[in-house]
């Protein structure tokens, strides 16, 4: 994996991360947090294509 694409995921995963927590705050309700720590490695581990 060159650089920029572990640049760009590492800050797809800081996204995702943050998102869910706000949306979990503002809900009141943990699932949207655990579903994205569950999603997490398989969306920032995936292939090159």
């Amino acid at each position: 994996m060159d650089e920029t694409l572990a640049c760009q995921r590492g800050e797809d995963g800081v996204m995702m991360i943050q998102g869910a927590l706000i949306l979990a705050q503002g809900l009141q309700d943990p699932a949207p947090f655990q579903r994205v720590m569950q999603q997490i490695p398989e969306t920032l581990c995936r292939p090159l294509q």
